[in-house]
Order: C-alpha cells, then sequence, then structure tokens
C-alpha cells in the first residue's frame, strides 16, 4: 500500500443537502473538476483534508468511500506524539497550517472562506492552496518516517479509517420506538439519582461541573497539582464513593443528552468518527457519541433486516499487555488463571467478594499511584496495611518495568509503543508523577489501540461480519452465519497474541452489548 501512487482530492460541500458537491484533482500542478465515482474509482492514495465532511456525499453517490484514504489533519495529529494537537484541531483548520508551506496568508483566508461557502469557488485560489496541501503531506511523510510512524500509519491506521468511515456512512440502524422508551427511561434515571447524589454529597441539585467537582475534592483533602480530575474519580477510593458516583452521574447526563440528539424520524444514525481519536489512538465517536451510551439504553442499536449482532470484548485487557510487556511472572500467572481482579482481591487483598475496589487498587498501582498513597488507599477500604504492601510488592518485573518506561520518558523526552504511537514530553526536568503516569498509560493504552485495530481489519475482513460500532476495545458487529461470532473471537485473541509477540495468550469473548430486558407474558385466568 505504502508505493501507491497519490493524487489530491479537493471538494466543496452543497450544505444544502441537495447533492450539488463539487470535487476536484490536483494534478500536475493543476486542478480538474471530476466526479464522485472518479474519486472511489482512484486506485491509489486519495489524499484530502476534513473527508468527514464529504464522507456521506460520496457514499451516497457510490455505494462506496476510496480504497485509501488519507486525511492530511489526522496524519499530522497521529505523527506528532502532542496531544494538544488533537484538542487544537477542533478549534483550527487545515488552513492554519498552509502558510509553512507557501501559502500566503490572502491564499489561506481565502480558501478558507470559499470552503465553507462564504465566497464563490475560485480556481486559482484552490490551485494555489492544493499546492501548500502537497507540500504539507510530502513533509508529514518523511516526518512520519523520521519518527517511526511511518508503517504503522499506513498499514494499521490507514485501513481502519477505511473500514470504520465506511461502516459509518453505511449507517447504524436505531429502532426508533425502542428510542423513545429510552429516552423516557434516561430522564427518569437521571433525575432520580441526581437527587440520590446531591443528598449523599451535599452537592446543588445540578449536574457538577468541572470547576465544581475540583472544589469538592480539595475540601476532602486531595491535591489536584500532580493529578487529573479524571484520575482521582476513577482510580482513588473515595468517602461515600464520591469517585464513583460522580462518574456514574457524568455518565448518564451524557446518554440522556446523546439519546436526546437522535432524531426519531430515521431509523438510522451516521456519527463522525475520530480514528486517532485520542492521545493512545483510542476509536472515537461523535455527533451522536453512541460509545458513551450505557449498556442499559443500548437496545436502540438494532440489527439490519436478515442479521443479528453480537458483541467482542477483549477479557483482562490491561493487564494481559502490562504483563507480556513488563514480562512479570505474576502478572501472566493471574492474568491466565481467570478473572485477574478477582483472583487478586481474594488471595491478595482479602477483599472477598469486591472486584471492584480490587480493580481500582491494581490500576492505580499499575499506573503509578505512589506507593504510601496506594497502602492509604487500601487500608481505607479495610485491608490490612502489611498486606497491602506485601500485595504490591509481587510484581517486581513490573514494577522495575514502569521505572524503565520513565527513564526512557526522561532521557529522551518521549515514549512509544510495540509500533509506533509516540508521545512527546513539553517539558523539562525530572518527571512529575502526572508525566509518569501519562508515560506508562501511553505505552499500555497504546498498545491496547493498536491491537483492537489489527483485530478489527481481522474481523472485517471476513465475509460475513459488518462492522457497526468500535466500543473502544470491544467491537459490536452483524452478521448472519451461527459460527461468525467464534471466528472473530479467534481473530481477536489472535491479534493479541500476535502483537505481544505470545508473551500472553490473547483472551477475548462474546459478551452482551446491552442489558437483557425482562419480559412479562400476561398470566392466565388460573394464576390471578
Amino acid at each position: 500500500m505504502i508505493d501507491l501512487p497519490s493524487r489530491l482530492m479537493l471538494f466543496t460541500r452543497d450544505f444544502t443537502g441537495r447533492g450539488a458537491d463539487s470535487f476536484y484533482w490536483f494534478h500536475d500542478g493543476q486542478l480538474q473538476e471530476t466526479d464522485a465515482a472518479s474519486v472511489v474509482g482512484f486506485a491509489g492514495i486519495v489524499v484530502c483534508h476534513d473527508f468527514w465532511m464529504i464522507r456521506d456525499a460520496l457514499f451516497d453517490k457510490t455505494g462506496t468511500l476510496p480504497r485509501t484514504i488519507v486525511d492530511v489533519d489526522e496524519l499530522r495529529i497521529s505523527i506528532s506524539g502532542v496531544p494538544e494537537d488533537r484538542l487544537a484541531r477542533e478549534k483550527r483548520d487545515v488552513t492554519t497550517h498552509l502558510g509553512q508551506y507557501g501559502a500566503e496568508q490572502e491564499v489561506c483566508d481565502a480558501y478558507q472562506k470559499m470552503f465553507n461557502k462564504g465566497v464563490p469557488f475560485d480556481g486559482v485560489i484552490a490551485a494555489q492552496a492544493a499546492t501548500a496541501l502537497g507540500a504539507m503531506y510530502l513533509d508529514l511523510c518523511t516526518q512520519a518516517f523520521a519518527n517511526g510512524e511511518f508503517e504503522r500509519f499506513f498499514t494499521v491506521e490507514v485501513p481502519a479509517y477505511r473500514v470504520l468511515q465506511l461502516s459509518m456512512s453505511a449507517g447504524i440502524s436505531i429502532d426508533a420506538a425502542g428510542l423513545s422508551e429510552k429516552r423516557c427511561q434516561a430522564e427518569h434515571d437521571y433525575f432520580l439519582l441526581l437527587k440520590d447524589y446531591s443528598a449523599k454529597h451535599d452537592m446543588p441539585l445540578e449536574t457538577p461541573s468541572r470547576r465544581t467537582i475540583e472544589a469538592k475534592l480539595l475540601l476532602e483533602g486531595f491535591e489536584l497539582d500532580e493529578v487529573s480530575v479524571e484520575y482521582l474519580l476513577e482510580f482513588v477510593p473515595h468517602d461515600r464513593d464520591f469517585g464513583g458516583d460522580t462518574m456514574a452521574l457524568l455518565a448518564l447526563d451524557t446518554a440522556r443528552r446523546v439519546l436526546g440528539s437522535l432524531t426519531l424520524t430515521s431509523n438510522s444514525t451516521r456519527p463522525v468518527v475520530d480514528v486517532f481519536g485520542s492521545r493512545t489512538s483510542r476509536v472515537q465517536l461523535r455527533s451522536p457519541s453512541l460509545q458513551n451510551i450505557p449498556k442499559r439504553y443500548r437496545s436502540i442499536i438494532s440489527a439490519h433486516d436478515g442479521a443479528q449482532l453480537s458483541y467482542v470484548d477483549f477479557d483482562q485487557f490491561e493487564v494481559g499487555i502490562m504483563a507480556a510487556l513488563s514480562d512479570d511472572e505474576e502478572l501472566k500467572r493471574l492474568y491466565a488463571a481467570g478473572d485477574m481482579y478477582d483472583l487478586f482481591a481474594n488471595t491478595h487483598l482479602d477483599l472477598v467478594g469486591n472486584r471492584k475496589a480490587a480493580k481500582q487498587l491494581f490500576l492505580s498501582y499499575a499506573y503509578g499511584m505512589s506507593r504510601k498513597a496506594l497502602v492509604d488507599a487500601a487500608s481505607s477500604l479495610g485491608v490490612d496495611r502489611q498486606k497491602a504492601k506485601e500485595a504490591f510488592r509481587l510484581f517486581q518485573r513490573y514494577e522495575d518495568w514502569k521505572k524503565s518506561v520513565w527513564a526512557e520518558f526522561q532521557r529522551t523526552g518521549r515514549v512509544t509503543t510495540v509500533f509506533g504511537n509516540h508521545y512527546r514530553r513539553s517539558g523539562g526536568g525530572q518527571l512529575t508523577g502526572k508525566e509518569q503516569r501519562s508515560a506508562v498509560s501511553q505505552v499500555v493504552q497504546g498498545t491496547a489501540s493498536l491491537i483492537f485495530k489489527r483485530a478489527l481489519l481481522a474481523a472485517a475482513s471476513m465475509s460475513d461480519v459488518r462492522v457497526v460500532l468500535p466500543m473502544h476495545d470491544a467491537l459490536l458487529f452483524e452478521h448472519t452465519l451461527a459460527e461468525t461470532p467464534d471466528r472473530v473471537v479467534d481473530a481477536f485473541e489472535a491479534a493479541m497474541t500476535d502483537v505481544l509477540s505470545a508473551r500472553v495468550t490473547g483472551k477475548a469473548s462474546i459478551s452482551d452489548f446491552a442489558e437483557r430486558e425482562l419480559t412479562f407474558s400476561a398470566p392466565r385466568n388460573s394464576e390471578l
């Protein structure tokens, strides 16, 4: 694929939805109008920007998408190693970068207005912008090669991009009747939870803002300088489970807003997908963010006629990756033996039946919580302090590996996964606790993203599989044959085993995507 020819494509979108979109090839310094069929039929790499804006128009006209698509902004962000680039993209467009590649500011401004239909199309301006875009693409490819990102981008990110964009263009089926019911249920659940949350934690009767959460954490004695709010809520034990309750309320608030954004007049939705949606390359959906709907409301997603839905998920994914990367024998043993968090709770912490607390403590440790804070947190959950100290001494090899990641980050200013996807340090001096956790997270979660995308591509290549919805480390898919789910599980397990060089054997299974809904039949007269 890397040796394929490339051609730059520009477009202007018809924002009225009447199909009057325009497409242009830029080749040998010339701009030439073309059509959607020519774009999707090109055998090489279609280079463009803001592909998400024209994706559905191409699909609606042709029933497919180009075989190989490179959005220059996606390329720039995915190889930079700078997390802020992802956030800044929401505020800037590609024209802010064209000046580095020879475009005058007047050209950038005019092209931006033209692209957004603020002024009529001007072929001269478009050709000058295209020249800069072409130079940008070539320079980014050079940077990708120098940073060790070139092969990953073109052999993993680009194919995954096409699979997911094609899936989203085809649309996700929505049960409109079920949607109305779930909207009402989510509103009801939210206000009940909000009432309980407000009373339990002495909080205002409203969804807490980030500032309100920070104030509450400070009041409870937490330090915010070295940790993020998200880390404190998810990994650190709280009195009366403030962290867990806050996350549950925020998730429910998001769910009701997502459900409210779906239209009752349509039986499908076509989300925007960011295939490199986070620093660690996790896939993220937006408009609507269906990944953020809790299981109790997910039954609104349905299969097409004649097909059925199945949901494949990695088992103990993070633990398996940590065990393989560190070569820690105790982690390998716990991972292979079954549910690691149950085993850790029962055999090492005496937290019998408290899997959630054991998982919280282990991941706090795994991502870099200090030993003292860790023992304090375990003690607050009822674990004997000496037992807690002994439990976390079991993973010495993992501890050494974690320190080696920190040392690399300190020495070189960057860390990377087993196959590209690096993260650059923005400051200097000794690593902060937050930087230490970010470094370990980058390696573990970045490797998880690579495994997932390899598994996604393997599943998508099966003739009976239609990709429906990526869920971070799991996949909802359609199929018609009874044996297909087992084949997808095998593909997921093989991808994990292969990426991790067989240091562990990957584990995956078919699980419930949505909560099973109880159905009741009317009682017979004799039962009244």
